[in-house]
């Protein structure tokens, strides 16, 4: 049911605003309300916010010091504080999505990184397992060359054997190791990406 007009004037209207008279508030509330509603729409996703947006509009304009020298005027500051509310709540929600993709990504992140760290528990642990399950002299062979970085005619000389006897034994043990573990774990082990502590 539309509003009846209870003023005269303009002017009339305007001085009991200004002098905080709510049936003054009341009136220009019942006549402006949708329109700031309406405008307030192109700020949020959902009718109830963009009435939030115009119930505080009115709110803030009857909180302030009021001197409206025109419908103009009063229009113009219901106008511009729903702007300023509306790009707020905007804002507010951008910042809100940005966190919540970011806490996303980072969790999709997170557990990429945990579950790397699985596999690659779990390819040193079977990669250890192999390498101890070696007889004593490819296990030593190995631990040289691969784990430690040692080159064949070094290790040939601490062992007191010759050079081939250690690329024979090397190369055994390979073929050993490669039919025991995965290929993950394999890789792991030419790369040389343990150190000789984690086996002693």
């Amino acid at each position: 049911m539309a509003i009846k007009m209870k003023y005269s004037s303009e002017l009339h209207l305007l001085e009991d605003l200004n002098i905080g008279k709510e049936k003054a508030f009341e009136f220009v509330f019942h006549r402006y309300y949708s329109r700031i509603c309406l405008f307030a729409g192109q700020f949020v996703e959902e009718t109830r916010e963009a009435e939030d947006i115009a119930e505080e509009a009115f709110v803030n304009m009857w909180n302030s010091q009021r001197d409206f020298e025109n419908l103009l005027h009063l229009k113009s500051s219901l106008y511009q504080t729903a702007r300023r509310i509306g790009l707020n709540k905007q804002t507010a929600r951008q910042r809100r999505a940005a966190r919540t993709d970011n806490y996303l990504a980072d969790q999709e992140q997170f557990q990429e990184s945990q579950l790397q760290h699985i596999v690659y528990a779990e390819a040193m642990g079977e990669l250890y397992t192999a390498i101890q399950n070696l007889p004593p002299k490819a296990q030593q062979i190995i631990k040289s060359t691969y784990l430690e970085g040692k080159s064949n005619q070094e290790v040939a000389d601490e062992m007191g054997i010759n050079i081939q006897t250690v690329k024979n034994q090397k190369i055994r043990a390979l073929a050993i190791l490669r039919s025991k573990i995965n290929k993950d774990s394999f890789i792991l082990l030419i790369a040389g990406v343990f150190i000789v502590e984690k086996f002693q």
